[in-house]
């Protein structure tokens, strides 16, 4: 049986741009630790165009980014919204395009918090990190114990394993009828395929 959760992957579209690593918050961890960043996150904050791909330039809804986050569109973040999604916070981001200007279209990265103590570790095989050893740095597979999520919560990062984004199966559904752009998923079995 599948689970009910899969893989939110940033999706690999054809002209889309993709961005660097963001600048200008220098505490960027905590937005993958599941720590609240309301009213510490600068208005300041921004990502740019990938300069190694200087012709990608479409704006998709999820925007495709070295720092594992969900920059999401407006309309996407409008769907969370709208659906009162547990344990996110909306973090507005500027995008700033390849000649420097910042794009019309508003971004907000969507922070997950308070991740949720769901991995079966002795089937997931761990390698822990080395510096931070409550950070897992690999697993050799992904597998959950769904009984640990709170049924409200459709969208989180599990704790200790912060690459990973899970997604329930009705949020997906809602996505994909909504037609957002820039996003795939993942089945879990089929982690670390990615």
């Amino acid at each position: 049986m599948k689970s009910n959760y899969v893989i939110w992957v940033g999706d690999i579209v054809q002209g889309a741009c993709s961005l660097s690593a963001m600048s200008g918050y220098e505490d960027d961890w905590k937005l993958l630790s599941g720590i609240s960043v309301t009213g510490e996150f600068p208005s300041t904050s921004k990502f740019r165009m990938n300069t190694d791909d200087p012709t990608g330039i479409l704006l998709t809804d999820s925007l495709y980014n070295l720092d594992m986050l969900i920059v999401a569109s407006k309309r996407l973040c409008e769907l969370m919204k709208d659906l009162n999604l547990s344990g996110i916070e909306y973090l507005p981001v500027n995008i700033y395009n390849h000649k420097n200007k910042p794009t019309v279209e508003s971004y907000s990265i969507i922070n997950l918090l308070d991740s949720i103590d769901c991995l079966v570790l002795d089937a997931c095989e761990p390698r822990w990190g080395r510096i931070d050893k409550t950070d897992i740095s690999r697993l050799k597979r992904l597998v959950i114990d769904e009984s640990q999520i709170d049924p409200a919560r459709l969208l989180f990062r599990p704790k200790h394993f912060k690459s990973a984004i899970l997604v329930h199966r009705r949020l997906v559904q809602k996505i994909e009828a909504a037609a957002f752009t820039g996003i795939r998923w993942v089945e879990l079995e089929d982690y670390p395929e990615i």
